[in-house]
């Protein structure tokens, strides 16, 4: 669930078994309505061929105004009367539920299915309705199957029981936090290891080595989940699909799939929500790229700087988690500016260095470039390539043979690889490299910069600005 950009919440992630979520508003301007809440739900759904019947009982509910979020596909929308105030809170569009002093509310929707029926293997997401900034404490699920399909249903709560009747199948589901998708197969899979945490469905046994491990299996603040025996599904929520069983990938299944529910993640690689997740268990999880990010990170810091970098992150449950938005929080943690993820932004297994920036703004020719990154390495001070060259007029480009900066009047190639460049087809050796390469982009040396392309680079408290020389004039 996503929370207004407004709105800062902080979700106590590793505190035992969570009974509630706890939340803490910054804006003291924030309208009671936008305010977060927690609630209790208990939900019917019936499922007839061509579609799912759901009666959405709502309890607890704080007096304040509240938004209903429907379903995408819900149809048939309507409050369920069940005594003459049983509709007193809800607005005429079906959208809010109006102040007031009833803690009650129950709805009913449909879910419309293919009209063949339900799909083997398909899971439904996001078909629950929910409360704007609330979060559900405890659910119920009941599933009625009138069409008597056979087969298993999952919600990721934990299995009450289930009963075949003359006319209905039926189970209940029951356990805390919310649920948001639905799963039905035909093929029965086992209950191969059960606890309040998890429960693994497989065809085959577990091996005696894995049941010894998992006797004592516990991840603090996580909710129940479902984890099934499968090679080509995708998980969603509660509902996780695994392709073999041990406690690593259990441990990483569950762990991935609460903070994917935590966050909006935003970038061009795969490594950022494993990376996220490290941080905030302090656990070695998933790709070779994802545990060097984060040991590049955690070895910087301090101790009390790894406290505040985690209390930022958790801070940001419910938002966008961008390599941007990663940077300007590490920035503020250690007190200098680093575009460190925006560098790794990509699925290159090689990682940038932890590289610090001059804080200063960057003028090309008087007129202050956005783009432009100027950082420190090794004692030199290195210039983000491209904006800049461009900015003088150069193409710059990579090619078979090295980097290409050329423009009318003059031409380089850096072969990067060995000692030398050739500026207009003629060989020049070097000491040192002019230009050095991280993640994506391409830097040049502050002092190979003003000899190579002609440039003044003044600096004053707040500025650096850049511009031909004047011998060029």
């Amino acid at each position: 669930m996503k929370f207004a950009a407004s709105l800062f919440s902080i979700l106590l992630f590793l505190n035992g078994i969570m009974l509630s979520f706890q939340y803490h508003v910054y804006s003291d301007q924030l309208a009671e309505e936008d305010k977060a809440f927690s609630y209790d739900q208990e939900i019917e759904v019936i499922y007839r061929k061509g579609k799912l019947i759901v009666n959405h009982y709502l309890t607890d509910l704080p007096k304040e105004n509240m938004k209903l979020i429907w379903p995408t596909k819900s149809k048939g929308k309507a409050c369920f009367l069940a005594d003459a105030n049983s509709c007193e809170r809800l607005n005429e569009q079906l959208t809010q539920l109006k102040a007031g002093d009833g803690e009650k509310q129950a709805v009913s929707y449909e879910i419309p299915l293919s009209k063949k029926g339900l799909t083997s293997g398909e899971v439904l997401r996001n078909i629950f309705l929910t409360l704007q900034h609330g979060t559900p404490k405890h659910t119920k699920v009941h599933i009625t199957d009138e069409t008597k399909s056979g087969g298993q249903w999952f919600t990721g709560l934990q299995l009450v029981g289930q009963k075949s009747l003359d006319l209905v199948q039926y189970s209940m589901f029951s356990g805390f936090g919310t649920v948001t998708d639905l799963y039905w197969q035909k093929h029965k899979l086992k209950t191969v290891f059960e606890n309040e945490q998890v429960t693994l469905y497989s065809d085959e046994a577990v091996s005696k080595e894995l049941m010894t491990e998992l006797k004592d299996f516990s991840l603090d603040g996580i909710e129940h989940v479902a984890i099934m025996q499968s090679s080509n599904k995708s998980s969603a929520g509660r509902i996780l699909f695994t392709p073999k069983f041990s406690v690593e990938t259990i441990e990483k299944k569950i762990v991935m799939s609460r903070i994917g529910q935590q966050y909006d993640f935003k970038g061009n690689n795969n490594w950022l929500p494993i990376a996220v997740a490290s941080f905030i268990t302090e656990r070695e999880i998933g790709s070779d790229k994802a545990l060097e990010i984060t040991e590049i990170v955690n070895s910087y810091m301090s101790n009390e700087q790894s406290k505040v970098w985690k209390k930022g992150l958790i801070k940001q449950k419910g938002e966008t988690i961008s390599p941007k938005s990663l940077d300007q929080l590490l920035s503020e943690t250690i007190d200098l500016k680093t575009s460190f993820f925006e560098m790794n932004d990509n699925d290159n297994q090689e990682v940038a260095p932890l590289l610090f920036e001059d804080a200063r703004k960057v003028y090309m020719k008087e007129i202050q470039d956005e783009n432009m990154q100027v950082i420190f390495k090794d004692g030199r001070i290195l210039y983000k390539a491209e904006p800049l060259l461009n900015g003088l007029g150069y193409e710059v480009r990579e090619g078979r043979n090295g980097l290409y900066i050329e423009s009318e009047a003059r031409q380089f190639r850096f072969p990067m690889t060995e000692p030398f460049y050739v500026y207009n087809e003629k060989r020049y050796d070097t000491i040192s490299q002019p230009f050095e390469k991280f993640g994506d982009d391409y830097y040049v040396e502050e002092a190979w910069l003003v000899r190579l392309f002609l440039v003044d680079v003044e600096k004053s408290e707040d500025k650096i600005n850049i511009a031909p020389s004047d011998i060029l004039n």
